[in-house]
């Protein structure tokens, strides 16, 4: 009886190292009742951050607050304390004559997360700065506006995503990158039932 020409080892057969992840993986337990949690935890951490409703910001006149000199480690300022007598939140925000040129993002995605930027921040772009390498920017990539880090390869600007689990954006000869804004700041909310 011939050998038979099925089963066994065959080159390039099986699952191919690192998977759609591209890199190593491990298996983990997870409970039952958690598997759809988790499942959507990972999917939603590896979606691309982009940003959107831009909204022109609003100055409004005399919002000042009381800003305390010394720093303070996670505790509360005594009243004793030296203070500044206020912090003009407009001021500390804008610009001075950028104030027609400067909008507020809504953030969506983790590509950022490296750099501070998570899903549902709003991010503060001034579109009149010259944007130079390392900034955090705005970008318009094939229509939509996408937050990343610009950077420098051979000559040629790529956009780095703050995530080892995305790719750097690189153009090719004809390509356009469209820098649309320059994030200066990122708007946090601490407080519960904001979102």
């Amino acid at each position: 009886m011939p050998p038979s020409q099925h089963g066994g080892a065959r080159p390039g057969a099986g699952r191919k190292p690192g998977g759609p992840f591209g890199e190593q993986t491990q298996q983990i337990r997870v409970p039952l009742s958690q598997v759809e949690t988790v499942v959507a935890f990972l999917d939603a951490y590896r979606q691309d951050t982009t940003a959107e409703h831009p909204q022109p910001v609003a100055i409004a006149p005399d919002l000042n607050l009381v800003a305390f000199v010394s720093r303070v480690p996670c505790g509360f300022p005594s009243p004793a304390q030296d203070y500044e007598e206020h912090l003009d939140l407009g001021a500390e925000m804008v610009i001075p004559g950028h104030e027609a040129s400067t909008f507020i993002l809504q953030v969506r995605g983790w590509s950022m997360h490296g750099a501070g930027i998570f899903d549902g921040d709003r991010v503060v772009v001034d579109r009149a700065l010259h944007p130079i390498r390392g900034d955090v920017v705005v970008a318009i990539v094939n229509n939509d506006l996408t937050i990343k880090t610009l950077g420098e390869e051979d000559g040629k600007p790529v956009l780095i995503p703050e995530n080892s689990h995305f790719p750097k954006i690189t153009f090719d000869e004809g390509d356009e990158l469209v820098v649309w804004g320059v994030v200066t700041h990122c708007l946090k909310s601490f407080k519960r039932g904001r979102r």
